[in-house]
């Protein structure tokens, strides 16, 4: 036990190019998956024997000794023959456990068994896991480190194979007195992550006289292999398989094809055979399969480890050749990702200078983002593609343009007489506050803008233009504010019916308003997400700085849009556009011409008496009007002229001075809160709260630097 001995050659295992590429990437330790054969099975599964006659490495039996970590045992050729034990720390150890635990390194010459048994209990010592009948259960009893034990000799193929704990379900026995249910979990969580490796070759070991059906690691393996394209069975202790019934049991298992890959049967060395060294063992194995017995099963040429290490040189090689420039592609774009975001942490940042250096340089690189989102500048910065949520000036356009739609639609409370109350819309306004109500839904998931913003996202709902006629509200005014004037009209009239005409337009800027401010913050919110990684900085700076200058500038914008509101909606009807005076002849010829048209229609289903019909009924419509009918046609007309130009006007000044000057453009918009120059203003203690390291960042630095230097080896290794 524990020593050396020549094996025939493993030709099917020796693709050395190949295979040594995939060791060197196991040791670098990146956490990209290797092509590897995995050896698993129970603990009384016969899996130590099988490793034994596949490396030629006899492991050490009983001192408690049983697997307690994954074991990569590689053969490597040499003119010298030698072994060194060494320790692969596992990916997620920190530095200075991986400094500890490559420390670990025992080369031999020659030794006996007891020198072995040192040797592992020093390695168990250096894990940091309990001795085998220690009752220390604050010490764990497995390690998810791996420990290398590479075999070097003129005689020796290149192979690799990694053998991990067997399972086991009694806590009490077996392996120690001092397993728990933790570790019969551990165990089995180890094989399973290693099985679901795409890139790994399971063995499946499990006794000839087991039962596959209840067989647990076949179950196990069905779950990670689900469509058995990875897994070799290897059923073992073929000499205790005495019976032809289980001969023919035998038989249908391995040609069943359940599994892709099939059966191999091996012979195990004897409980009476520890003497024997490998070469005889397996010349039993040769003796026991050309048994008349075996004579059926031998056609199928799945007998003996030499047929299975054939198998498996065919189906490593294809493995490691297959795989290969896909883990050259992932170590590409892990390097790519770890540099990123290591750029995306800038330089250390230890002193004031350093921290204010880099946050100008991230306030600058948020400024450029901003210009070009508000420019439409799409094409030169791959943000805009990554995340489309950043085309705010797209966004905001359509927002614009919905508002005016819905400002012509529905922003008067009675049809005016030359829209018949029956005709289409000209817009279509339910995308756009379908748009508006989800962005004022989401007001409650960003508690800064409660205050700011109303959550009545129904208000909209009740702007439908009422059925009842406008002139009877406006003979209504006329009567209760009529004045001395004799055949026309005080102007406080006007203003009256103007207001009750526009009494939808508040509801409609406010929510328009409301709704531009919380895209804008969508997009800052998004866009910080993007430039200031650091959450713990982001959320600092966040908190700290901007919330507060951002609720102001929300807060201007909706006061402003209220003062233009109070100016439009109060004040008294005014304009200088020269227009007005061509819509109100235009709206007074159109009123003619319906009262002609109604005459003649009124004549031809009367059967009038012609032209004189005709010149009667036109008198009475132009000269036998009472005074106040007069009035309230002219208070029509003047109305309807100067409410087109007013709205037309009033969402331009909505649009330009509110949405894209105070929420998009000026200075002091939340847009512009993020500056160089608001970050050369901070205090050092501002500077040193923000801007400055905590433990966990400069521990993830380290930790992105670590990485890209393995990968950086990694990608010279499969490169090579």
């Amino acid at each position: 036990m524990g020593n050396l001995s020549k094996t025939e050659p493993l030709d099917g295992l020796r693709n050395h190019a190949y295979l040594e590429k995939q060791n060197k990437l196991r040791e670098i330790g990146v956490d990209i998956p290797t092509s590897q054969i995995v050896v698993v099975g129970g603990q009384s599964s016969g899996k130590s024997s099988l490793l034994e006659n596949l490396t030629g490495f006899s492991f050490p039996r009983g001192h408690g000794l049983c697997t307690r970590y994954a074991t990569q045992i590689t053969l490597r050729q040499s003119a010298v023959a030698s072994v060194v034990i060494s320790i692969i720390p596992r990916p997620d150890a920190d530095d200075k456990t991986k400094d500890r635990l490559r420390a670990f390194r025992q080369e031999l010459d020659d030794f006996a068994a007891e020198d072995l048994v040192d040797v592992i209990e020093e390695a168990n010592m250096t894990m940091g896991i309990r001795p085998s009948e220690s009752k220390d259960t604050t010490l764990p009893m497995f390690s998810d480190d791996i420990l290398k034990v590479e075999i070097s000799g003129p005689d020796k193929p290149h192979l690799t194979v990694i053998d991990v704990p067997g399972l086991f379900e009694v806590t009490k026995e077996g392996m120690s007195r001092f397993t728990t249910d933790l570790d019969k979990a551990q165990v089995r969580q180890m094989a399973r992550r290693y099985m679901e490796n795409e890139r790994t070759i399971v063995l499946a070991v499990l006794s000839c006289i087991s039962d596959p059906a209840t067989e647990g690691i076949l179950q196990l393996a069905k779950e990670a292999d689900p469509d058995g394209v990875r897994t070799v069975g290897v059923l073992t202790k073929a000499d205790l398989a005495r019976e032809q019934t289980m001969m023919q049991g035998l038989a249908q298992l391995v040609n069943d094809g359940t599994l892709k890959l099939g059966y191999f049967i091996v012979r195990n060395r004897g409980g009476d055979e520890q003497d024997l060294d490998i070469g005889e063992c397996q010349l039993k194995e040769k003796v026991l399969f050309k048994q008349p017995l075996w004579a059926e099963l031998a056609k199928t040429g799945r007998l003996g480890v030499d047929a299975l290490r054939e198998e498996l040189r065919i189906l490593l090689t294809e493995l490691a050749k297959r795989e290969l420039p896909k883990q050259r592609a992932e170590v590409d774009q892990r390097l790519i990702d770890c540099r990123k975001k290591l750029e995306a942490m800038g330089a250390p940042r230890d002193d004031l200078p350093s921290q204010r250096e880099y946050l100008i340089k991230l306030a600058s690189q948020f400024e450029s983002i901003v210009r070009d989102a508000l420019d439409g500048r799409y094409e030169g910065n791959p943000v805009f593609h990554e995340k489309p949520e950043l085309k705010l000036a797209t966004e905001i356009i359509e927002l614009n343009e919905g508002f005016s739609d819905l400002m012509w639609e529905r922003g008067h409370t009675w049809e005016f007489l030359s829209k018949p109350s029956d005709s289409p819309k000209t817009a279509d306004t339910s995308e756009y506050e379908e748009k508006s109500t989800t962005a004022l839904d989401s007001v409650s998931a960003l508690p800064e803008l409660q205050q700011i913003v109303s959550c009545d996202t129904a208000r909209l709902a009740p702007l439908e233009i009422l059925e009842t006629q406008i002139m009877d509200h406006i003979g209504e005014y006329y009567r209760n504010s009529r004045g001395p004037e004799l055949g026309t009209f005080g102007g406080s009239l006007l203003a009256m019916t103007f207001r009750a005409q526009t009494s939808n337009w508040r509801t409609i800027v406010m929510a328009h308003v409301e709704t531009v401010i919380v895209i804008v913050h969508r997009f800052i919110k998004a866009l910080l997400r993007h430039v200031v990684v650091d959450q713990r900085m982001r959320d600092e700076l966040w908190d700290s700085v901007l919330v507060e200058k951002l609720t102001k500038a929300y807060s201007r914008a909706k006061s402003q849009a209220d003062s233009l509101l109070g100016i439009e909606l109060n004040g008294r009807p005014s304009t200088y556009n020269r227009s007005f005076n061509d819509t109100l002849q235009q709206a007074r010829l159109d009123r003619l011409t319906r009262a002609i048209r109604q005459a003649g229609d009124e004549i031809d289903d009367d059967g009038g008496n012609g032209h004189a019909g005709l010149a009667s009924r036109l008198t009475n419509l132009v000269f036998n009007k009472s005074n106040p009918e007069q009035v309230k046609e002219d208070i029509h007309d003047i109305l309807e002229s100067y409410y087109k130009i007013s709205c037309k006007r009033f969402v331009d000044v909505i649009c330009r001075l509110v949405v894209e000057s105070d929420l998009l453009e000026r200075n002091g918009s939340p847009l512009k809160v993020l500056t160089p120059a608001l970050i050369s203003r901070m205090s050092d203690e501002q500077l040193d709260m923000i801007g400055g390291e905590e433990v966990a960042t400069k521990r993830e630095r380290k930790r992105l630097e670590s990485d890209i230097k393995g990968l950086k080896a990694a990608k010279k290794v499969l490169r090579g």
